[in-house]
């Protein structure tokens, strides 16, 4: 292929003259060189920009891409062909291809497809498409005025490629997804324009995308410094952190912050998630941090309560496993009736409670797994205990100790059955397996103070009839006592019970009307004999 060399608006002929190939071509056809040199003009400028396509480190954000340069040169120049006027000249002497060597014959097909892709007025070197000679040199001085202002706008690009563009476009640039380089901006103040812009966008992603590119870029005194005085940007990167689960540079930061509430709850959050044998760690180091707080006492003597339940819970849980691994000749019955599933280690406090009535409950209350203690420690209420004790013993059926869980002292020192939470749920509860032994219901029964509750409580228990007779007739009425009488099985205890109150009730009826017709009869002797008295005269008296 001929050798091609660098065209040069100042000796525009350079090419053609120093050229190896022959061509036959009359060197008066002026209008054929300046063609010719217009074509390597531009052939020059593309290659030119191949050349600043190539250039490494092309970085700047402030400007457009090379490629967008190219397009645009491109473009002028296109639309500096289209606007030329088309003149055909008719060849003196016409070129011929079979004269031509096979190299300039490539180069130009290949010049010919290029040019077709930009404008139709320059072809092969056929004179019919060349323009006349002043058309030419026109045409010529423009795009050699053109050709400058490309290239001093190219030499500009390259220069302002690693300077930082305005704020407000970079964030434009960044609301569009488009690729930007954001270490550019080197000094501070330029960080904070670039900062605030953002701010003023509103936009999540791009406020973050600049915090991080501040991070990495400062150093962190400074960082969270600006972060002090820029409190939207401080929310949206302690959301960020929260996000990613970076605690450690949340905790860091919060603290940095002033933000020591938020702080305590990362680090309990933090040491809930860790296993039970490093969250006692981490729990402590959270109550160091609450102690210094006096709006979070309630939270440290909380955070304070879960880490003595933890230790207690780890003492207990080795406690068992040692006796269940020891307890070869099966002397420990609870264990093998009711064994263990899952580990107490990390259960609430309701549920260790529960565990020491099922498995614990005749400690004493100076044992670490009492009930009592447990009870006494963490401050759990006389309804919580009732209500875990009874549900124990429930399934452990030990009736007795469920009566002795209920009895409360009275004023005067006697002693009765009282339940701390509803009625209902305790027959609910005792009867949740298996109903309990006829006495023991009974007895329950009765320590229902209010008469109308438990004939309904007894109505849900065939076996406490009789419960239900005593408060038919504490209420007098005949008439349910009769229809629940006709329901009952004759012959047996509760129908003859009912009976004997249905005569006793008749019986008691009849005496009363006896009294009073006996009262009535002395009264009315009594009023005839005053009568008598009073009319009589007192001589005959």
């Amino acid at each position: 292929m001929a050798a091609h060399r660098k065209f040069t608006f100042e000796n525009p002929e350079d090419s053609y003259w120093n050229s190896n190939d022959l061509i036959d071509v009359p060197f008066s056809n002026s209008p054929t060189i300046n063609a010719t040199a217009t074509r390597e003009a531009l052939d020059d400028l593309f290659e030119s920009k191949l050349r600043f396509d190539s250039d490494d480190g092309w970085s700047n954000t402030g400007s457009e891409s090379p490629s967008t340069g190219g397009n645009q040169i491109k473009q002028n120049l296109r639309n500096r062909i289209r606007d030329l006027p088309k003149t055909v000249c008719a060849p003196s002497h016409p070129v011929s291809e079979s004269n031509q060597s096979p190299d300039r014959r490539f180069s130009s097909r290949t010049g010919a497809v290029h040019w077709d892709s930009i404008s139709p007025f320059v072809s092969d070197g056929s004179a019919e498409s060349l323009p006349s000679n002043s058309t030419a040199q026109l045409d010529y001085s423009r795009l050699k005025s053109e050709h400058r202002k490309l290239q001093k706008h190219l030499e500009q690009v390259r220069l302002e490629r690693y300077r930082a563009a305005d704020p407000q476009l970079t964030i434009r640039r960044l609301l569009r997804n488009d690729s930007v380089s954001l270490d550019l901006y080197r000094s501070k103040k330029e960080k904070l324009d670039l900062l605030d812009a953002a701010l003023e966008s509103c936009d999540g992603n791009v406020i973050i995308a600049v915090v991080l590119a501040l991070e990495r870029s400062l150093e962190t005194s400074i960082f969270l410094d600006i972060l002090k005085q820029k409190p939207v940007a401080a929310c949206h990167y302690v959301a960020y952190l929260k996000d990613t689960k970076n605690f450690d540079q949340l905790t860091s930061t919060l603290l940095a912050l002033n933000r020591t509430e938020e702080v305590a709850l990362v680090l309990y959050s933090v040491a809930c998630k860790k296993q039970p044998n490093e969250r006692i760690a981490h729990l402590k180091k959270c109550l160091n941090v609450c102690t210094a707080v006096p709006s979070l006492e309630a939270f440290s003597k909380s955070v304070n309560e879960y880490i003595n339940l933890l230790e207690r819970q780890i003492v207990i849980e080795d406690a068992d496993e040692a006796l269940i691994k020891d307890d070869k000749d099966g002397k420990n019955k609870i264990f093998q009736q009711y064994p263990k599933t899952i580990t107490l280690i990390g259960r609430p406090v309701l549920t260790t409670l529960y565990y020491s009535c099922l498995y614990h409950f005749d400690l004493p209350v100076n044992a670490y797994a009492s009930p009592l203690s447990i009870k006494e420690c963490f401050n759990i209420t006389e309804k919580q205990y009732a209500w875990m004790a009874i549900s124990a013993l429930t399934s452990l059926k030990r009736w007795n100790d469920i009566e002795r869980v209920l009895m409360s002292k009275k004023l005067l020192g006697g002693v009765k059955i009282h339940c701390p939470f509803a009625w209902r749920h305790l027959f609910t509860i005792i009867s949740r397996d298996e109903r309990p032994p006829k006495e023991i219901l009974c007895k329950l029964l009765r320590a229902v103070p209010d008469i109308s509750e438990r004939q309904c409580l007894a109505n849900q228990f065939p076996e406490a009839s009789e419960i239900t007779i005593e408060c038919l007739v504490a209420q007098k009425d005949r008439v349910a006592l009769s229809a629940f009488l006709a329901k009952l099985t004759p012959h047996t205890i509760e129908a003859y019970k009912a009976l004997n109150a249905l005569n006793n009730v008749h019986n008691h009826r009849l005496r009363r009307i006896n009294k009073t017709n006996h009262e009535c009869d002395v009264v009315g002797q009594f009023s005839l004999t005053i009568f008598i008295l009073l009319i009589q005269p007192k001589g005959d008296t």
